[in-house]
């Protein structure tokens, strides 16, 4: 023991001399945040990664309310609405899609009964008259000669020599003064060979009237046709006499009574070579 330290049984230099203790000072702390009350047991579960112990923050909303309108509501009605007229603008247009297609098959039924007649006068009563070589055929109180030769092709022919160029002369004399009106040129002017094959025959412009036809006088139609030239001796003309009159209205003739009053359109002239 060194003599600094002095004896353990002498008294404390700091001691009072009436024996007290001099007041005990407490040593400076260390000032430290209060620390949260932690969950000890059971343990908790480890945080996944990507997890937040945070709490999340309100999000505000930054949109102004809506302006209170200082206008008084409206009253609420005690009746029903009407009910929309779409309902009834559907039956309208219904109602009249039917009338049109009904209006339609009228018109259908109509035209197929004319078409069926057109047949049975035109075709299934046909009459052939056929004419000798350079003899004269007559119908409907008309006289028909018709003669059939080869002629030049034209200047622009695009056809080479396989093919053989006709010249068709059709003369026709109204023999029965009743017959004066039937102005119209036949129809169905054709070339047919022995099998049945045919080639249609082209006329040319012709100066003739219209309302009346002169009695005994000799009328002109020239026309022109192509057939392979082997049957160039063969084809022979043939065409239906038209039995329109010029003082028959236009109106009338898609008339089923009217083309009823006509004299059938039945005859056909074949000229033989």
């Amino acid at each position: 023991m060194s003599a600094n330290d002095g004896d353990w049984f002498s008294p404390r230099k700091d001691r009072r001399r009436d024996g007290a203790w001099p007041p005990l000072t407490p040593p400076p702390s260390r000032s430290h945040a209060p620390r949260p009350d932690q969950q000890v047991w059971p343990p908790l579960a480890r945080e996944t990664p990507g997890g937040s112990t945070q709490p999340l923050p309100k999000v505000l909303d930054t949109e102004p309310p809506p302006p209170v309108s200082s206008e008084p509501a409206a009253p609420v009605s005690a009746e029903p609405a009407a009910p929309p007229p779409a309902r009834r603008r559907g039956r309208t247009l219904l109602v009249a899609v039917a009338a049109v297609l009904l209006a339609g098959a009228a018109g259908a039924v109509r035209t197929y009964d004319g078409y069926l007649f057109y047949e049975k006068v035109a075709t299934d009563e046909t009459r052939l008259i056929s004419v000798a070589p350079g003899q004269a055929g007559t119908a409907h109180g008309i006289e028909w000669q018709a003669t059939v030769a080869p002629t030049q092709p034209p200047a622009d022919n695009r056809h080479g020599a396989d093919v053989a160029w006709l010249k068709i002369d059709i003369r026709e004399k109204v023999v029965d003064q009743g017959s004066a009106t039937m102005t119209a040129e036949p129809g169905e002017i054709q070339l047919q060979d022995r099998a049945g094959r045919a080639w249609t025959v082209e006329l040319l412009d012709a100066d003739r009237p219209t309302d009346r036809l002169d009695v005994g006088k000799e009328y002109v139609l020239e026309g022109v046709a192509i057939v392979p030239a082997r049957l160039a001796d063969e084809v022979e003309l043939s065409f239906r006499p038209s039995t329109y009159r010029s003082d028959t209205p236009t109106e009338d003739l898609f008339k089923r009574d009217t083309v009823a009053a006509l004299e059938p359109n039945t005859e056909v002239l074949r000229f033989r070579r």
